[in-house]
């Protein structure tokens, strides 16, 4: 199983959004899952391949960049 962890800090969107994320983004090879740890949230994208890993990355960030352009407006 691969793994990538992304901490995102104190952010009510952003976890608004991935919490929305982890329900639609579950497949069989894989899936996202978001945690607390204190007051940062924690994204964890777990799969079973290099190419799926890669595709839940494309997804984690991708949402982070729409995330952060909507803040900044």
């Amino acid at each position: 199983m691969y793994e990538i962890v992304v901490e995102v800090g104190d952010d009510p969107i952003a976890e608004a959004v991935f919490r929305a994320l982890e329900k639609e983004v579950k497949f069989p090879r894989g899936g996202i899952e978001v945690v607390k740890r204190g007051a940062s949230l924690v994204i964890i994208g777990r799969a079973s391949d290099v190419t799926s890993l890669r595709s839940l990355a494309n997804t984690i960030f991708r949402a982070l960049y729409v995330i952060r352009g909507v803040e900044a407006i």
